[in-house]
């Protein structure tokens, strides 16, 4: 049995309010006194201890600390945004600094990161570089020790974690490549001469090769990039395609026939027609999305979800958005009222449980945390997305700003003064 006591006013007890009953000094205190032993009464008669807090709050990292942020394994990574320069920062999951490394950039901020054996990739980003804003560093993850970097931002890692491709764009040149992970040699690197769209193509989480969409001659070309920079047969796409995404196995496009608004898929990496089909899209403009294990076609507030075996329509709705949160969830808005949200079964829209209110802060697959701020109070939900029953409350803290990161047990909210991280136990 869990027993909570009300600790009352923060004030204590010699604020005491002008109306009510009041009670003398020694009155209070044995009132206090008997709440106390009343409680342990019936936590022992419970026979099960009071279960810990399941939320931690760790520490808090001060400007000129900033988000976002990125996890790799143990290591929080923030930027470190001084009046002298830019340094990337790695922070223990205890809150304390691991290191630091100067870069260059005024306006830098940490895009992604990876730890592969011995070695930490990182891709930052300088948004106010007038020409090759990505930079990726390969890092010592103990000491942060810069072994190689490339202007070019990571794309994938191979199986294995041995082969890294990355993509770099400049005003000059575009070009797309492979490199050792290890080492930074690079192992192939191909130019692109047109405007182009480049996606990963990922089997269990690791890459598997690359769809490369290039324009050429006033038309699109699709065609599959294989680990070692080998090119498939170029197929070329229907007028007015536009959308491509990679859905698991899947390269979905739309594009417009006979006056309606279609969806085609290539499977992959053969690039061979798999369905072709024609929901009734109310817009010419369709965004396409994974929302594994279904494919989500969108246009304006209505959304249908494709089955990847035959394009057949599971179900489709105007839901108000929708963002993917994991195998078979997805979350909905509804058209009620201002930050209304509902978790759906992917497979069949089946409403599962209404988050009114809650923010969603990330999810691992297995549980989904959620934020919802009142006053200066922010409480933290979790909601365990194989049966989502209802929003269990692991914990309270401080105003948060909308904008938290989830890494493993580890979460970073951004507050009003800083970046506050908490620890989430199971």
């Amino acid at each position: 049995m869990t027993v909570l006591i009300d600790l009352g006013d923060p004030r204590g007890l010699a604020e005491e309010p002008d109306d009510g009953p009041r009670l003398s000094r020694s009155g209070r205190q044995a009132l206090a006194l008997l709440i106390v032993a009343l409680a342990g009464l019936l936590a022992c008669g419970g026979s099960a201890p009071v279960p810990a807090v399941p939320l931690h709050w760790i520490t808090q990292l001060a400007p000129p600390l900033a988000a976002p942020v990125v996890f790799a394994d143990d290591l929080v990574l923030a930027m470190h945004r001084g009046e002298a320069g830019r340094s990337l920062v790695a922070v223990g999951l205890d809150g304390a600094e691991r290191w630091r490394l100067p870069l260059d950039g005024d306006s830098t901020e940490v895009h992604e990161a990876r730890r592969l054996g011995g070695t930490l990739l990182v891709t930052v980003l300088d948004s106010a570089a007038a020409a090759e804003p990505w930079t990726t560093y390969g890092l010592d993850p103990a000491t942060g020790e810069r072994r190689w970097q490339e202007r070019a931002y990571l794309l994938g890692v191979g199986p294995g974690g041995a082969t890294a491709v990355l993509v770099g764009m400049s005003a000059a040149l575009d070009w797309y490549g492979g490199w050792d992970v290890a080492s930074g040699r690079r192992l192939w690197r191909r130019t692109l001469d047109s405007s182009f769209w480049l996606a990963p193509h990922l089997v269990d989480g690791q890459l598997a090769g690359m769809v490369l969409v290039q324009t050429v001659g006033g038309g699109d070309r699709v065609r599959s990039v294989g680990l070692d920079g080998g090119l498939g047969a170029a197929r070329t796409l229907p007028p007015q395609a536009s959308g491509m995404q990679v859905v698991g196995s899947l390269a979905v496009v739309a594009y417009e026939r006979a006056g309606r608004r279609r969806v085609a898929a290539l499977r992959l990496p053969a690039l061979e027609t798999a369905w072709d089909v024609a929901p009734t899209f109310d817009s010419r403009h369709v965004y396409l999305t994974g929302c594994s294990p279904l494919v989500c076609a969108s246009a304006a507030d209505e959304v249908w979800l494709l089955d990847p075996a035959d394009g057949a329509v599971r179900w489709q709705g105007r839901i108000g958005g929708f963002t993917p949160l994991g195998p078979g969830r997805v979350l909905t808005g509804t058209d009620e009222r201002p930050l209304a949200g509902v978790l759906r079964d992917v497979t069949t829209g089946a409403e599962l449980l209404r988050l009114d209110g809650w923010i969603p802060a990330g999810t691992d697959g297995r549980r989904l945390v959620l934020t919802r701020t009142d006053g200066d109070r922010t409480w933290f939900g979790v909601v365990d997305m194989a049966r989502p029953g209802r929003v269990r409350l692991v914990g309270t803290g401080g105003i948060t700003l909308d904008r938290c990161w989830l890494g493993g047990a580890t979460l970073v909210c951004q507050s009003l003064i800083g970046l506050d991280v908490y620890r989430l136990a199971d």
